[in-house]
Protein backbone atom coordinates (compact mmCIF):
# COMPACT_ATOMS: atom_id res chain seq x y z
CA UNK A 1 0.00 0.00 0.00
CA UNK A 2 1.16 3.49 -0.82
CA UNK A 3 1.50 6.21 1.76
CA UNK A 4 -1.53 8.50 2.05
CA UNK A 5 0.66 11.33 3.38
CA UNK A 6 2.73 11.32 0.19
CA UNK A 7 -0.46 11.65 -1.84
CA UNK A 8 -1.64 14.56 0.30
CA UNK A 9 1.71 16.30 -0.11
CA UNK A 10 1.52 15.91 -3.90
CA UNK A 11 -2.04 17.24 -4.02
CA UNK A 12 -1.13 20.33 -2.03
CA UNK A 13 2.41 21.24 -3.01
CA UNK A 14 3.17 20.00 -6.53
CA UNK A 15 2.58 22.03 -9.68
CA UNK A 16 0.22 19.36 -11.04
CA UNK A 17 -3.44 20.18 -11.12
CA UNK A 18 -4.90 16.97 -12.57
CA UNK A 19 -4.66 13.63 -10.83
CA UNK A 20 -5.82 10.07 -11.50
CA UNK A 21 -5.66 8.42 -8.12
CA UNK A 22 -6.00 4.66 -7.80
CA UNK A 23 -7.60 4.52 -4.36
CA UNK A 24 -7.00 0.78 -4.07
CA UNK A 25 -3.33 1.62 -3.51
CA UNK A 26 -4.23 3.48 -0.30
CA UNK A 27 -6.99 1.44 1.31
CA UNK A 28 -7.52 -2.29 1.72
CA UNK A 29 -11.29 -2.34 1.14
CA UNK A 30 -12.13 -0.40 -2.04
CA UNK A 31 -15.73 -0.03 -0.93
CA UNK A 32 -14.56 2.36 1.80
CA UNK A 33 -13.55 4.83 -0.90
CA UNK A 34 -16.14 7.43 0.11
CA UNK A 35 -14.55 7.84 3.53
CA UNK A 36 -11.08 8.10 1.97
CA UNK A 37 -12.24 10.78 -0.48
CA UNK A 38 -14.04 12.68 2.26
CA UNK A 39 -10.88 12.74 4.40
CA UNK A 40 -8.76 14.01 1.50
CA UNK A 41 -11.32 16.69 0.63
CA UNK A 42 -11.29 17.99 4.21
CA UNK A 43 -7.50 18.23 4.18
CA UNK A 44 -7.49 20.01 0.82
CA UNK A 45 -10.08 22.50 2.03
CA UNK A 46 -8.00 23.29 5.12
CA UNK A 47 -4.99 23.78 2.84
CA UNK A 48 -6.91 26.19 0.61
CA UNK A 49 -6.75 23.86 -2.39
CA UNK A 50 -9.98 24.09 -4.36
CA UNK A 51 -11.43 21.04 -6.10
CA UNK A 52 -12.51 22.04 -9.59
CA UNK A 53 -13.67 18.63 -10.80
CA UNK A 54 -14.05 15.27 -9.10
CA UNK A 55 -15.14 11.98 -10.68
CA UNK A 56 -15.04 8.48 -9.23
CA UNK A 57 -14.89 5.39 -11.45
CA UNK A 58 -15.63 2.17 -9.58
CA UNK A 59 -15.25 -1.37 -10.88
CA UNK A 60 -14.90 -4.74 -9.15
CA UNK A 61 -11.15 -4.43 -8.54
CA UNK A 62 -10.32 -0.77 -8.20
CA UNK A 63 -11.54 2.76 -7.68
CA UNK A 64 -10.07 5.58 -9.76
CA UNK A 65 -10.59 9.12 -8.53
CA UNK A 66 -10.13 11.69 -11.28
CA UNK A 67 -9.42 14.97 -9.59
CA UNK A 68 -8.69 18.46 -10.83
CA UNK A 69 -7.61 21.10 -8.34
CA UNK A 70 -6.82 24.79 -8.30
CA UNK A 71 -4.11 26.14 -6.01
Amino acid sequence: MDNKNVLIYELIFTEMEEFNIDISKYISNIYDYEEFISDIKKILKQSKVKIVNSTVNLDSKTVIWELKVSK
